[in-house]
């Protein structure tokens, strides 16, 4: 199972993202996501790379925030698109 691309998921703070693109680095899915209003209108300045962790059935993200991290993910992920 697991999380898509296109996709709207809300976080523990209630902050709304939309995923835009995926890629496995490592064996994990990690994601690039921008923040999203209720209006389901994107907030430009509010991006973030997440990581996937499945647990059972249930699936959580969690926000990327190692530096040397980021960046290696941002490479790949532009390389995508």
């Amino acid at each position: 199972m697991g999380l898509n691309i296109n996709t709207i998921i809300s976080l523990a703070s209630n902050e709304k993202y939309v995923l835009l693109n995926e890629t496995m680095y490592g064996g994990i899915k990690y994601f690039l996501a921008m923040g999203v209003d209720d209006n389901k209108d994107i907030i430009p300045n509010k991006v973030k790379i997440l990581e996937e962790m499945i647990k059972g059935t249930d699936v959580y993200v969690k926000a990327v925030t190692d530096p040397e991290m980021i960046i290696i993910l941002t490479r790949i992920l532009k390389s995508q698109m």
